[in-house]
């Protein structure tokens, strides 16, 4: 890779990294402690507080997405592929800077995780309905008149 290109990505991460240092003040507040108020706002002040650790885990895997990409520069290894030893395309790098493949074996990666379909898959972490499951309770509703029955289904576990 061109020294130019290099000294591109080096600037860029380290840009990355000194906003990140600005803005670690706003990561770094307490979270609210909230006392009194309803239970509304006490369920949206949880909310605010999980949505909160979620963007700062979010940061913290990217910045140090960034710093190894900085080390890579350095190591004289940044742009290659860490599967094939190939070359990451330079579009693909200005697109994802942090790429570690190549598209190449990026997209091998994505279809081998692909076999089962979105719908299908499992978004309970291995719980979920089953008919005949003794933790899952079904309330059945009344219809509104209009000849549809309705059933809601809870998991208790």
């Amino acid at each position: 890779m061109e020294t130019q290109t290099l000294n591109h990505f080096k600037s860029l991460f380290n840009n990355i990294l000194n906003q990140a240092a600005l803005d670690e003040n706003s990561w770094t507040e307490p979270l609210s402690t909230r006392e009194g108020g309803d239970v509304v706002d006490l369920a949206t002040g949880d909310r605010e507080q999980q949505l909160a650790l979620k963007l700062k885990g979010r940061q913290s895997f990217f910045l140090k997405k960034v710093e190894l990409a900085l080390d890579k520069i350095d190591r004289g290894t940044f742009g290659i592929c860490e599967e094939c030893d190939g070359e990451i395309g330079e579009g693909r790098l200005l697109a994802r800077p942090t790429a570690t493949q190549c598209i190449q074996c990026k997209e091998e990666q994505e279809n081998g995780e692909k076999h089962i379909p979105y719908q299908k898959r499992s978004h309970t972490h291995g719980t979920g309905f089953s008919q005949k499951s003794a933790n899952v309770i079904q309330l059945k509703l009344n219809d509104d008149g209009d000849g549809r029955k309705r059933e809601n289904k809870f998991n208790i576990n």
